[in-house]
């Protein structure tokens, strides 16, 4: 049994688009003449993950320098993106009601991360939204459809979003009980909890879709090397505030998670796998903004090697 075409298109399509510019037809033409096997499939998935942890860029100094600050921006913009819909999750479980446990130094912990999340959040969409200018701006001049369209892409997310969150906030004002604790009898608790799951895989489309629609028109600008050396330094600040949220929710799970910190089973399942993903993309992000800024300011001994 050999595995279908479309799979292997797809572990192509996964490559990182620096390293498609650069080998993508010479692979597509060595999976088409042999890449007929499992084990063949198998091989692409392990290049996959290795083109993610050890991108290759090709052309000059300058031009690995450029992708280099890109690809650290639009990491971080990625992990920062996981990291709001992580922490949305983890508040949630723990806030939402708020646990007995969230006390002392669990509640302190909480709140910092909070604080955290939000200051950061204003300094990445400022920042985000001053670049919007101006990768917008100049494409809309010269009318590169191309940008311009994924560019409008992040607003329209968002409005869809604001609109799909206005229509469950009105039915949970009219279905949903005072006290928020719901029964999952049919039909009127498997109406609410559809609702409730229905607006969780909105969010999670409209969140990849902001990143993924201001990834590609981010991509398709190229900006200057001392715009993209400006946003690698935002990045690292964005990093620096995701680490503070991981570090913050650690302790606060782990101290919810003794006896009496009032986690049920299914709080715990949320908010571990919501600390899982803060610590993951924490990983991510670091050292991507690591490889980042040691390439914003070239020196003789300065790393542009394509594996770095």
């Amino acid at each position: 049994m050999r595995p279908p075409p479309r799979l292997q298109k797809l572990l192509l399509a996964a490559y990182p688009p620096s390293f498609r510019a650069r080998y993508g037809d010479e692979l597509a033409s060595l999976v088409e003449d042999h890449g007929s096997r499992w084990r063949d499939s198998i091989d692409l998935v392990l290049g996959v993950g290795r083109a993610w942890v050890a991108p290759v860029f090709g052309g000059g100094a300058v031009e690995q320098r450029r992708s280099r600050l890109q690809a650290t921006t639009i990491t971080v913009l990625l992990a920062w993106c996981a990291s709001l819909v992580a922490a949305a999750g983890f508040s949630k479980s723990v806030d939402d009601p708020p646990l007995g446990g969230l006390h002392g130094v669990a509640s302190t912990a909480y709140r910092t991360g909070t604080v955290v999340l939000e200051v950061t959040a204003v300094a990445v969409l400022a920042t985000g939204f001053a670049y919007w200018l101006a990768v917008i701006i100049p494409a809309a001049r010269a009318r590169r459809r191309d940008i311009v369209v994924p560019a409008l892409g992040p607003g329209l997310f968002v409005a869809a979003w604001l609109g799909v969150t206005g229509l469950v906030a009105l039915f949970a004002h009219h279905f949903v009980p005072a006290g928020g604790s719901v029964r999952l009898t049919w039909p009127r608790g498997a109406l609410i909890l559809s609702v409730l799951v229905a607006w969780v895989v909105v969010t999670l489309v409209c969140v990849v879709g902001c990143a993924t629609t201001a990834t590609v028109a981010f991509r398709r600008a190229r900006l200057s090397l001392t715009h993209l050396a400006a946003t690698t330094v935002v990045a690292g600040v964005a990093s620096v505030g995701v680490a503070a949220q991981a570090t913050a929710s650690v302790v606060c799970i782990a101290i919810l998670l003794r006896a009496g910190g009032g986690l049920d089973p299914r709080g715990a399942v949320f908010s571990i796998g919501a600390v899982v993903v803060l610590v993951t993309v924490t990983v991510v992000a670091s050292v991507s903004v690591a490889r980042g800024l040691r390439v914003v300011r070239p020196g003789p001994g300065s790393p542009l090697h394509p594996t770095t």
